[in-house]
C-alpha cells in the first residue's frame, strides 16, 4: 500500500455493474460520478468515459496531478475485456438464465483457483498503464464493498464486515473482521453460492428486467401471501450452517420450467415468498457470525443489501447492536471502496453524499433563453416551496451538487405533501411507474422518533434511504402517502446539517401544516437514471406535467 507520508490525487474506476469514476484527494471524494446519469442508460455497463471526463473539468485537476488510478476489480473479465475488446460476455447475455452468464460465471471462478489469476490481474495492469500511462492498481471486488461500508461507518471498534453480491472476482459473499483500519476475511463463498442470482432470476420470472427492478419485486412482495410458495423458495436458496448451498447452475436454461411451476401462483405471492424466504435464511447467516465472532456492530456493502426490507429484518436481530449500510451499496459504489481499501484510513463518517456536478445560474439563464422559458427568481426559495407543497403542489427540486448513488436525497427530488392517501396512484402513474411502488419521505431529525420504530443504533444509516421501519400510528394516520401496504417507510432522516436549504423547506412546510416530513421521490421517469443537467430536468418535467420545477432558486410553472 501507499507510502502514509506521502499526499495525493487519485482517480477510481469502478466498471462492472453500474459504472463511474471519482477524483479524490486522499480519501477525500472530491467529484464522483455515476455514467448512468451521463449517458441516460439506467445501470449501465459502458467504461466511464463521460465521467472520467467530467471529473476532470468539475474539479478543474490537471490529469497530471493523478498519482495512481485504482479500479474495483482485480481481474480482466470486467474491466480489461470491456476496454480493449467490445465484446462482453456479461453484456451480450441479457437473461438471468442465459448459459453464457453461468459460462461467465464459472471462468471468473477458474481465474481464483489457478495461477491464471496472478497472470491476468499482472497482465492487465501492463496494458492499462500503456493506456492510461499512470500507475494502475486494481483491487479486489469484494475487498472494496467491504471497505466502502467498514472506512465509512464511523465506528473504530470490532466490526463484522459482510459483502453479497451476484458475483465479482468469482466471489459473491465475504465476511471480514474490522479493528482499527484493517480488515481481515474469515469467509468467502464463490459464486457459486450466489444469493443475488437467486433474487435476480425471480426478477425477471416476475416479468421485470434483472438487475434493475429488484426493488419492485421488494415492493410488489408487501400485497402477497408468502406462505403459499416458501417451502418451493426453500429448496432454491437455504442456509446450510456456515454459508448457502450451491444453487448458482439451478437457473441455466431453466426459466421454461420454472414459469411452469409457477404457473397457478400470483405475481404478489411469488414475490412474498421470494422476499420472506430472502430474508430468513440471510438473517440466519449473519446471526451465525455474530454469534461465531462476538461482534455485534454489523456493516453491509454489495448489491444484496439494496434491499431495504432485508436490511431492517438484519437491524431487528436481537444480536445487532448497530448496523450501517454504505449508501452506495450496489457496485456503483465500488469507486470509493476502492480508495478506501487501498489507503485504508481509520473508520469515519461519510460528510456528505452530494458529490456531482452543479449549474451555476448562469447556465440556467442560458438555457431558459435557449428553450424560451418564462420563469420567476425567488428571494427565499425555502419559504415559497414549502407554501407551494402546503397548497398541494407537487415541485421538482434541482439545486446544488447531484447525489452520488441510487437514492435522491433532495437536490434531484421531487417533493409532494404526505398526507394525500391516493398519492400511490395518480403520481406512479404520472411518472410511469408501477402502481405498487411507495414513496419515500423525508423528516427532520428531531420529529424521526415520532414517525418510526427502533430507530436506536440504525440512526447514521436512515440518513441515506438505505433501510426501512415500521411506522408509528401517528405516521400511519397523519402521513398516509408516505407509508407501504405494510406499514413501513424507508425515510431519509434529515439534519439541518446535512444539507440547509432543503431542511429549511421541510421546516417551513411544518410551520404550515404540522407536518414534520415531505414526500420525496427520485427526479426521472420510471426506466430512467435520476436527472443530472438542466436539460434532462426540463424534459422530464414536461413529460410528467409537474405543477413546478424549481432550478436553482429559479421557479418554472408548467
Amino acid at each position: 500500500m501507499k507510502n502514509k507520508n506521502t499526499k495525493r490525487y487519485y482517480l477510481s474506476i469502478c466498471d462492472n455493474h453500474d459504472t463511474g469514476a471519482g477524483i479524490f484527494f486522499e480519501t477525500e471524494p472530491l467529484s464522483v460520478i455515476s455514467e448512468e446519469r451521463l449517458n441516460r442508460e439506467k445501470i449501465t455497463r459502458k467504461f466511464p468515459k463521460k465521467s472520467i471526463n467530467l471529473n476532470f473539468v468539475y474539479t478543474k485537476l490537471n490529469p497530471e496531478k493523478i498519482e495512481r488510478i485504482i479500479i474495483g476489480s482485480r481481474n480482466t473479465p470486467i474491466f480489461f475485456l470491456r476496454l480493449f475488446n467490445k465484446y462482453h460476455a456479461e453484456q451480450q447475455a441479457v437473461s438471468s438464465f442465459d448459459i453464457r452468464l453461468y459460462l461467465y460465471f464459472y471462468f471468473q471462478i477458474l481465474l481464483n483457483i489457478t495461477p491464471l489469476s496472478y497472470f491476468d490481474s499482472q497482465l492487465s495492469a501492463i496494458l492499462l498503464k500503456r493506456k492510461f500511462r499512470k500507475k494502475i492498481t486494481m483491487v479486489d471486488h469484494h475487498l472494496c464493498h467491504a471497505y466502502s461500508a467498514y472506512s465509512t461507518s464511523g465506528f473504530r471498534g470490532k466490526s463484522l464486515v459482510i459483502t453479497a453480491d451476484s458475483g465479482g472476482d468469482g466471489l459473491c459473499l465475504t465476511v471480514s473482521i474490522g479493528e482499527r483500519s484493517n480488515l481481515k476475511r474469515i469467509y468467502q463463498e464463490s459464486v457459486l453460492s450466489s444469493i443475488s442470482q437467486y433474487y435476480r432470476s425471480f426478477t425477471e420470472i416476475l416479468g421485470f428486467v434483472p438487475s434493475k427492478d429488484e426493488g419492485k419485486v421488494v415492493g410488489l412482495a408487501a400485497y402477497g401471501n408468502p406462505d403459499l410458495l416458501l417451502d418451493y423458495m426453500k429448496k432454491k436458496l437455504y442456509f446450510n450452517g456456515i454459508g448457502f448451498n450451491k444453487n448458482l447452475f439451478q437457473y441455466a436454461g431453466t426459466r421454461a420450467k420454472i414459469e411452469k411451476e409457477l404457473k397457478k401462483y400470483k405475481r404478489e405471492d411469488i414475490a412474498a415468498a421470494l422476499q420472506k424466504n430472502l430474508e430468513e435464511e440471510v438473517c440466519k447467516f449473519i446471526s451465525h457470525w455474530i454469534k461465531k465472532t462476538g461482534i455485534g456492530n454489523v456493516y453491509l456493502a454489495g448489491g444484496l443489501f439494496a434491499n431495504v426490507k432485508l436490511n431492517q429484518k438484519v437491524h431487528e436481530l436481537e444480536e445487532v447492536e448497530n448496523i450501517f449500510i454504505f449508501p452506495h451499496m450496489g457496485d456503483g459504489g465500488l469507486c470509493i471502496g476502492a480508495v478506501m481499501a487501498y489507503l485504508q484510513p481509520k473508520p469515519s463518517k461519510i460528510t456528505t453524499l452530494y458529490l456531482g456536478l452543479e449549474f451555476s445560474d448562469e447556465y440556467m439563464l442560458n438555457i431558459f433563453k435557449k428553450h424560451n422559458l418564462d420563469f420567476k427568481r425567488l428571494r427565499n426559495a425555502p419559504a415559497e416551496i414549502a407554501k407551494l407543497l402546503a397548497k398541494g403542489k407537487v415541485v421538482a427540486r434541482f439545486k446544488g451538487r447531484m447525489e452520488f448513488g441510487p437514492r435522491a436525497l433532495g437536490n434531484r427530488s421531487i417533493l409532494y405533501r404526505p398526507d394525500d392517501e391516493d398519492t400511490i396512484n395518480w403520481l406512479n402513474k404520472r411518472l410511469n411507474r408501477s402502481k405498487f411502488m411507495p414513496f419515500t419521505p423525508t423528516i427532520l431529525a428531531e420529529d424521526a422518533d415520532k414517525c418510526f420504530v427502533n430507530l436506536r443504533g440504525a440512526e447514521y444509516m436512515a440518513k441515506y434511504m438505505t433501510i426501512t421501519f415500521n411506522c408509528t400510528e401517528w405516521m400511519k394516520k397523519s402521513c398516509p402517502g408516505v407509508v407501504h401496504i405494510d406499514g413501513t417507510a424507508r425515510p431519509q432522516v434529515l439534519g439541518r446539517e446535512d444539507n440547509t436549504e432543503y431542511y429549511d423547506i421541510i421546516w417551513k412546510f411544518k410551520e404550515l401544516t404540522g407536518l414534520p416530513c415531505v414526500l420525496n421521490t427520485s427526479f426521472n421517469m420510471h426506466g430512467e437514471p435520476i436527472v443530472c443537467s438542466p436539460e434532462d430536468a426540463i424534459t422530464s418535467f414536461r413529460k410528467s406535467k409537474l405543477d413546478y420545477l424549481l432550478l436553482n432558486d429559479f421557479l418554472i410553472k408548467n
